[in-house]
């Protein structure tokens, strides 16, 4: 993303995005060596990781020119058709229609609520924040996943140390880089503004 971006949009490449995206390979690196059994699971993720990351750059473009509920909007129905072909493709229809009503009444509030209402939003804030900037917040969704599935499974679903240094890695990345950011900015203002 740190790369990407400034290509894509033809911006300067940031030393600082750079340093904080190494940090995050560095804690993907080890949560990799240590937890070898998710190997493919791993790779899946840093593929997806850098389609979101194409995505958020488009979503950045697109928001300077159009509102971003109907950006949403497009988006999800584009979603909503290409899974379906894939379920009816793939006879996944049957599995998946056999909801009960309070399935249905989840469906509704997770669909609504966590996926629309928080996805307009997410494309919303890209008209004030870097597609890198919004790429970091939502890198903070697997901490959020570990967090409920150690208080939903408990015990059964700890990993090795090595995953939560590198977790710690990754997390330290992305809660860091605000703050030197921001340092450095009121650096660079200080120096452009003499004081009187």
């Amino acid at each position: 993303m740190a790369i990407l971006e400034p290509l894509l949009n033809n911006k300067k490449i940031s030393k600082i995005e750079i340093i904080t995206g190494l940090l995050i390979i560095c804690g993907i690196y080890t949560i990799f060596r240590f937890e070898t059994k998710y190997t493919f699971g791993i790779i899946c993720g840093l593929l997806s990781a850098l389609f979101a990351s194409l995505f958020s750059i488009i979503n950045s473009k697109q928001v300077k020119n159009r509102p971003a509920p109907v950006i949403s909007f497009y988006e999800l129905i584009g979603a909503w058709v290409w899974i379906s072909l894939y379920l009816y493709a793939t006879e996944g229809f049957s599995m998946a229609m056999k909801l009960n009503n309070s399935d249905l009444i989840y469906l509704l509030i997770l669909g609504t609520l966590c996926t629309s209402v928080a996805y307009v939003a997410g494309v919303s804030v890209m008209k004030e924040l870097s597609a890198f900037r919004v790429a970091l917040i939502t890198n903070l969704e697997p901490v959020y996943g570990i967090i409920l599935a150690f208080l939903f499974f408990g015990k059964k679903e700890q990993m090795t140390l090595g995953f939560y240094i590198g977790a710690l890695i990754v997390l330290g990345a992305i809660f860091v880089y605000p703050y030197v950011r921001n340092k450095l900015e009121k650096r660079r203002l200080e120096k452009q503004i003499p004081l009187v």
